[in-house]
């Protein structure tokens, strides 16, 4: 298990954010260009761990995660990860949109325009279910990522076992690392230009301070996610809590380091017209995916399946 990201590593993520960069820079979330899902199946994004014969690039889980936290950075779809899970775990190599149980029978499914089918997960098993045309979706809470609820839906296949539900839980807590590390840079830029008595406001301690303990927060959740990923690709007995410590350490930070990124932007951080509140409502929905108990982990209650309680 080597927990040092090698050159080919290296090269990947620096490929994945020169990408994202040229063509779907932060500021432009609430208005992707059209066609921008066929260029993130064109880089590979969409099947990382797929197998070759499944037309998948065919790498480890923690180059998948690199990359899925540069991804995360730059607010990318949330039907990545369940693109990524569909064609890994179900043979499916079109957009998928991520299902997320309710009470009842039914799903909310995230992200599913142009989707014909949907992933749900949980501890112990992943499904594939049918999207109908026409579904209604709404913005919610993440302006980024709009949504549906879909009664009933007709379930196409299911896979046993709790590998698929690991891999979603890694892949959302790479996501969070990529929210959690753009609200400590957007922080830290504004800080070196925002200027107050003649001064970069960076220079004072209740802003360098707040900045310090972002930087902390995501040192923190980076290096757990690639020991979980890692530990995932060993097949270590513990890697189901691994995994779940990472997505826990990821959400804690994506949530801490957006609000503070706010309260280092001051009032402009509040409005609408402004990026750090697209961090901060992303890193609640994340927060929803695959969503980890701290009781359990604290109480080592992970289970055989590697997940918490809930």
């Amino acid at each position: 298990m080597n927990l040092h990201p090698d050159d080919d590593q290296d090269a990947l993520v620096s490929a994945t954010t020169d990408w994202l960069t040229r063509h779907m820079p932060l500021d432009q979330a609430r208005a992707r260009p059209a066609g921008l899902w066929r260029g993130l199946a064109d880089m590979g994004w969409t099947a990382m761990t797929a197998s070759e014969a499944s037309s998948g690039l065919g790498l480890d889980h923690a180059s998948e995660a690199l990359v899925f936290a540069e991804l995360g950075r730059f607010l990318a779809p949330v039907s990545l990860l369940s693109s990524a899970l569909a064609a890994r775990w179900c043979d499916v190599s079109d957009r998928t949109a991520l299902a997320l149980a309710t009470e009842g029978d039914a799903v909310r499914v995230l992200d599913g325009g142009g989707a014909g089918y949907a992933v749900a997960t949980s501890s112990d098993e992943a499904t594939l279910i049918f999207v109908p045309t026409g579904l209604d979706f709404q913005i919610g809470l993440d302006p980024t990522t709009p949504q549906a609820r879909l009664i009933s839906p007709d379930t196409l296949k299911t896979i046993e076992g709790p590998r698929p539900h690991r891999h979603l839980t890694l892949l959302a807590a790479a996501f969070g690392v990529g929210v959690a590390d753009a609200a400590r840079d957007m922080a830290a830029d504004y800080a070196k230009l925002r200027e107050q008595f003649g001064k970069p406001i960076g220079s004072f301690q209740g802003v360098k301070h707040p900045c310090a303990d972002m930087a902390v927060r995501c040192a923190v959740a980076r290096s757990q996610l690639c020991y979980a990923a890692c530990a995932l690709d060993e097949g270590a007995p513990d890697a189901g809590f691994h995994v779940a410590a990472a997505k826990r350490l990821a959400d804690l930070a994506a949530l801490d380091n957006a609000r503070a990124n706010i309260q280092v932007h001051g009032g402009v951080g509040m409005t609408d017209a402004a990026s750090p509140h697209l961090l901060l409502k992303r890193a609640h929905v994340l927060h929803f995916i695959a969503p980890i108990d701290p009781l359990g982990l604290i109480g080592g209650d992970v289970g055989q399946n590697g997940a918490s309680r809930d």
